[in-house]
């Protein structure tokens, strides 16, 4: 099962629908289940945009990456939270600190009509909602054994600003 001919998914054991987005390197659960991995082509489309700024301490630099979500990468991962046959969206953890940063400096000057130029919102409120829904879904793995690498099929890694909306969506309105 794909999601958009690009994106394995697997209906684990526990009944989670897991999707690896963009991982060349399949996933093996602690179940002995395996997530495929995604193509080379896939990979290199949905990877980050990336700013590298070298610092020179003489022998050596130090490399400040500043990741960015792509316009294409944000239209999918949308779409794919909208999804309701995707419970988690296994992403590397780049992504996830990415979308979580670019979630926290919302009012900062971000071009989102650029971003996700396929919708009409009715506010900035409906645009902050869908970004937010995304990061209900998109979570890293959990290592079960650090040797065979093998990860937890019922534990998910999520980021400070995905916990606050988890948190936000249980509270009754």
């Amino acid at each position: 099962m794909t999601f958009n001919n690009e994106f394995p998914i697997i209906k684990l054991f526990n009944g989670l629908n897991v999707m690896n987005f963009s991982s060349p390197h399949s996933y093996v659960f602690h179940t002995r289940e395996v997530l495929p991995a995604c193509s080379d082509e896939v990979a290199q489309k949905y990877k980050l945009d990336s700013d590298h700024t070298l610092h020179d301490r003489g022998v050596y630099s130090d490399v400040l990456i500043k990741y960015n979500i792509s316009s294409e990468m944000c239209d999918v991962l949308v779409k794919a939270s909208e999804y309701n046959g995707i419970d988690i969206i296994l992403v590397p953890y780049p992504v996830l600190d990415a979308w979580s940063a670019m979630i926290r400096n919302l009012d900062n000057d971000i071009d989102l009509q650029a971003l996700l130029p396929y919708k009409s919102y009715q506010s900035f409120d409906n645009l902050v909602e869908l970004l937010e829904r995304v990061l209900l879904k998109i979570k890293t793995c959990k290592l079960d054994d650090r040797v065979t690498k093998a990860i937890r099929s019922d534990q998910f890694c999520t980021s400070l600003e995905g916990l606050m909306v988890i948190n936000e969506a249980l509270v009754p309105a």
